[in-house]
């Protein structure tokens, strides 16, 4: 009997876990297994103009932080660094990728003006934090992390979509439960979990209250003492497959090709 394609399960253990590694395990075991050997050919394909927007905006502003931020920068560097990241081949079209890339160059400049006189210290910008709860690796990243004047720290994640997402939502977002745990416990002392909506110029805040913590930190070690113990990672077929990144490599799919029309 020859070896299993997907011997590699036995190593997942040692990994931390993500938001988004538990969200994909829930939705579909197969999922989460194919996620950690994702082609990095087959991810551009499916990421789509609207990704490929985030992706750009993101890392302009990223490396906009690491060269000192907009008081350092002028809004011309800045566009320079997003032309750099600029890749709009998964767009659907010329047209969405034209407009696409003006969207950017437009959320950049009015980026730069709400931010280069505010008096904000930046700790750090695309900062990976790792933290164990339960008996268990976790692993969170925020975009940027601001020290306000009187001394909170709040972790912000961008958003370029054109509706993001409200106070409750954002609130009972598993990612952005897990961020402001994992970043409680780097930093050791409490902090604020924000959505940057980069098409609005809003800062939009997480409210977490006390029922909070402990209801996320068992569903974080629940469902991670599920993964852990799986040895099998069967496909669940659903209207999800449509826009999976896996679709191609997925048994569930492989073989509905193969049966006759």
């Amino acid at each position: 009997m020859g070896e299993s394609p997907y011997i590699l399960y036995r190593e997942l253990p040692a990994r931390a876990l993500t938001a988004r590694n538990l969200e994909d395990y829930a939705l579909c075991p197969q999922k989460y297994l194919l996620s950690f050997f994702q082609p990095p050919g087959e991810t551009e394909r499916t990421l789509g103009g609207p990704a490929v927007l985030h992706q750009a905006v993101r890392a302009a502003l990223i490396e906009l932080y690491r060269q000192g931020g907009p008081p350092a920068i002028p809004p011309e560097k800045l566009k320079e660094l997003f032309e750099a990241r600029w890749d709009g081949r998964a767009c659907a079209d010329s047209r969405e990728e034209e407009e696409l890339h003006r969207l950017g160059l437009r959320i950049l400049c009015q980026y730069h003006e709400r931010h280069v006189a505010e008096p904000v210290q930046t700790l750090a910008s695309d900062l990976r934090m790792e933290a164990e709860i339960g008996g268990y690796r976790f692993v969170a990243v925020a975009d940027r992390v601001d020290e306000q004047p009187e001394g909170n720290v709040t972790l912000l994640r961008y958003r370029t979509t054109l509706r993001p997402p409200g106070a409750g939502e954002l609130s009972r977002d598993l990612s952005a439960r897990m961020l402001w745990l994992v970043g409680e416990r780097h930093w050791g002392r409490p902090v604020r979990v924000a959505a940057e909506a980069l098409r609005r110029g809003k800062v939009i805040l997480a409210e977490f209250p006390a029922a909070v913590r402990r209801e996320t930190e068992e569903r974080l070690v629940r469902q991670a003492q599920e993964i852990r113990r799986a040895t099998d990672f069967p496909p669940r077929q659903g209207k999800h497959c449509r826009h999976c990144r896996s679709r191609p490599r997925c048994p569930a799919w492989q073989g509905a090709r193969e049966r006759p029309a």
